[in-house]
């Protein structure tokens, strides 16, 4: 029996499909296909594979031979489509790798070990250790070899097609949010569009099932309603390209559903401009063409002002190439065009795989340059970078590929022209970190078209970037971190961290975590008490004391708000990345939101109150009120904003988001409760201090005698250690409600001329009651006093 009809007699007999058009497919695009290969491979897994049956039903064998189907459709070399029928033998049957080595050789043996070894992956909100090192290796291995990656990807999106035979709905949207959230991005990253779309479409359909079914519903009425349209738009153009001997395919092509609901952020009110649009494609021989098309096109219709895309001359990350433009049509429709190539075509179509499996120009796929295999790079890098010692690496690790290598991409350039590719969402910390760690390290502004803005400004696509750098060598803003988008510029902003010493590393630290400190309202950092540091020291085995925790923070490896979320975390809760404890911060978090109150103090420039309202734009906040006025001497701008805020890190994020603006010297959070106990206090301490003579008058006069040794030394000294207990509360009270003064010499003045006024009050009921003491006790306890304010004072410049 020839080895075709073996196979089809087979397959009708065991599940009655016959594969021949399947032989037919890959012999078209695979000349020297090994059929006889390929068949021993089929009954060798059918085999193995006897006997267990999938969830619908039917023969398990079904599923790894759909495999190969769609990784035929692919393009894909002799040892994938083998190793696809293959990928579940040995985790799933008690045959062994070392036995597909001796039967199909070590090439195929490779890709099923490394699919084997993926096969545990799953997704959870809180991504075990090891579901986080399952993933790790699935993007390990794929940097290895991206055949891996396209029988993983295969096997998911057959998975996906059968996923309605899964009873457990909290399953199915397991999977779902695992599959759109990690194998999306990766055939994005592949340029392998229609596998990407149907993915993302079936993800769709069980994450957002009404929206799904309302979008479905709405396209289909949009075609029908739309054909005439269509095909009026097509004979135009086919008549117009005739006319001018070009030779070109055009037809209609469906938007994919999940794109267009991620176009409208999930908002289907608008909707609307959807139900008058209509696209298509049109393939021509050439680049050059694809531009003439471009022009007679625009000709023929009007074009939408800041519709058209060049991606031919910039091309997407991915590899996707085409002229995007946009025209108004027939019958009041918008028209959206795709032009292409038939290579580019081809590219959108298999992506990586177009060149990886392409042999018909006699050149080594596997050495041949593509911007799409750059991230493999990315990840092996990553990688290397880990460690793996450290507490929370892996999530770590999981955060920078999401970040860095999963998200969508954008292209800025060099004032030269040169294109750099930096994930969505990148600022212009990453761009110079991209350039050379040194631009990195000393830059100051960054020039975005034209226009000087800060560092931690967000880059769009098209962007033109230059970094205006310092002469003199610089150590990175630890605010950075916060702000940097990219793994690279991350790693090199702590790496120039670690370089400096440790006693700066320890200012750096309790500065940082004070600043912290002082936007939670939990007083002041010398008050953590000794308890409270072991706790967390015990809690996190890297540091082995509290100095190291301050390191850590110095180095960008801790965040100030990691150690304030073990002091006070949520109890009644479970525990959040940011959601520590806001009962703590805020007791009426039943309520909607909570308001706070921020000061803002800045250069006076113009625009700068609408820069921080650009601010609270940005991050989808409200400001209840303000109030802006310039300061008396310094002429600095105060701005004093309530913002309505829901949880503590919103309160962080907006901080470190206002200091970015270009001019603000510091951003500080009051406490209005606080600043009111505190004056009602110095105006009470100062009512004593005013009424102290006064009340001794009168007990001269009514009660005792004030000249009595006993009674006057008692006042005395009573006076003496209530005015050092005084100045003491109010200047800790100070450091605490007023972190704006803490650090000032207007803050010292006050303390000594306060300190002053009660020893001339008490030295003043002295001499006018004429009381009698020990000079020597008196004075060593008032040139005690006042050492502790020196001693006090010369530390507060030793700080500074």
């Amino acid at each position: 029996m020839a080895p075709k009809n073996k196979l089809n007699k087979s397959l009708e007999n065991d599940l009655g499909i016959i594969p021949s058009d399947l032989i037919c497919d890959i012999k078209r695009y695979l000349p020297g296909f090994h059929e006889n290969k390929f068949i021993k491979a089929f009954e060798f897994a059918s085999q193995a594979h006897k006997g267990q049956l999938r969830r619908s039903g039917d023969p398990y064998i079904i599923h790894p031979f759909e495999t190969v189907r769609i990784l035929s459709s692919l393009h894909v070399d002799e040892d994938t489509l083998i190793a696809g029928l293959l990928h579940d033998v040995p985790e799933d049957t008690n045959r062994t790798i070392a036995e597909i080595e001796a039967k199909f050789g070590k090439r195929v043996a490779f890709l099923v070990e490394g699919i084997t070894k993926l096969s545990k992956v799953h997704y959870k909100n809180d991504m075990a250790t090891r579901q986080i090192e399952s993933l790790k290796n699935l993007f390990i291995h794929t940097a290895q070899d991206p055949r891996i990656i396209l029988i993983k990807l295969a096997d998911r999106l057959h998975n996906m097609r059968t996923l309605h035979f899964i009873d457990n709905e909290e399953k199915r949207i397991r999977i779902s949010r695992e599959t759109l959230e990690i194998f999306v991005p990766i055939a994005n990253l592949l340029g392998i569009e229609e596998l990407k779309s149907e993915l993302e479409d079936i993800c769709f359909r069980y994450l957002f099932p009404v929206d799904y079914e309302l979008l479905s519903e709405r396209m289909k009425f949009n075609r029908q309603n739309n054909k005439e349209a269509l095909d009026k738009t097509i004979k135009t153009l086919e008549k117009t390209f005739k006319e001018h001997k070009i030779d070109a395919t055009i037809y209609g092509r469906l938007r994919k559903l999940y794109g267009i609901y991620k176009r409208l952020t999930g908002d289907l009110s608008n909707l609307q401009e959807y139900d008058k649009n209509i696209a298509l494609r049109i393939i021509v021989g050439d680049k050059e063409e694809c531009y003439r098309v471009l022009g007679l096109l625009h000709s023929i219709f009007r074009p939408r002002p800041g519709k058209f895309q060049d991606y031919i001359a910039v091309p997407k990350r991915n590899g996707y190439q085409s002229l995007h433009t946009s025209v108004f049509g027939y019958n009041g429709l918008c028209i959206d065009f795709q032009i292409r190539t038939h290579q580019m075509h081809l590219e959108a179509e298999y992506g990586i795989a177009a060149r990886y499996f392409c042999t018909r120009d006699n050149k080594n796929p596997h050495l041949e340059e593509d911007r799409r295999a750059e991230w493999a790079a990315k990840i092996m890098e990553a990688h290397e970078h880990l460690d793996e010692t450290s507490e929370g690496s892996e999530d770590k690790f999981m955060e920078g590929l999401r970040d860095d290598i999963l998200h969508d991409r954008i292209f800025v350039f060099t004032p030269k022209g040169d294109s750099i590719d930096l994930p969505q969402g990148a600022s212009c910390i990453d761009f110079a970190y991209f350039i050379h760690s040194e631009v990195g390290n000393r830059a100051l502004k960054a020039d975005v078209n034209g226009v000087i803005v800060p560092l931690t400004t967000k880059l769009n696509s098209g962007d033109t970037v230059h970094i205006i750098t310092s002469d003199i060598p610089r150590t990175p803003r630890q605010a950075w971190l916060d702000f940097a988008k990219t793994n690279a510029a991350k790693t090199k902003i702590q790496e120039a961290f670690k370089k400096v010493s440790r006693e700066d590393k320890l200012q750096t630290g309790s500065a940082l975590l004070q600043k912290e400190l002082d936007r939670a309202g939990l007083g002041l950092l010398r008050d953590i008490s000794p308890r409270q540091k072991k706790i967390f020291v015990e809690n996190h085995k890297r540091y082995g004391t509290f100095k190291d925790v301050l390191i850590g923070i110095a180095e960008g490896t801790l965040r100030p708000r990691e150690f304030i979320n073990v002091l006070y975390p949520e109890k009644d809760a479970p525990r959040e990345q940011h959601g520590f404890f806001l009962r703590y911060l805020f007791p009426k978090m039943e309520k909607r939101y909570t308001p706070i109150r921020l000061k803002i103090v800045s250069r006076d420039a113009i625009g700068q109150l609408n820069k921080i309202f650009n601010v609270l734009s940005d991050l989808d906040l409200s400001a209840i009120c303000s109030n802006s006025y310039l300061s008396l001497f310094s002429r600095l701008f105060i701005c004093k904003i309530s913002v309505c805020v829901h949880n503590y890190s919103q309160v962080s994020t907006l901080c470190e988001n206002l200091e970015q603006i270009d001019g603000v010297k510091r951003v500080e959070r009051l406490f209005r409760k606080r600043q009111f106990f505190f004056l009602l206090a110095c105006i009470l301490t100062f009512g004593v201090w005013a009424a102290h003579p006064y009340i001794l008058f009168y007990i001269e006069n009514n009660w005792v005698d004030v000249k009595n040794s006993i009674f006057s030394e008692f006042l005395l000294y009573t006076g003496i250690f209530m005015l050092f207990m005084i100045v003491y509360l109010l200047k800790t009270a100070t450091q605490r409600s007023f972190p704006d003064l803490r650090e000032t010499n207007a803050f010292w003045a006050v303390t000594l001329l306060l300190s002053g006024f009660a020893i001339l009050t008490l030295l003043a009921e002295v001499y006018f009651f004429e009381l009698s003491f020990n000079w020597g006790l008196v004075t060593g306890l008032i040139v005690l006093f006042f050492a502790y304010l020196a001693s006090e004072y010369i530390s507060y410049h030793e700080r500074s």
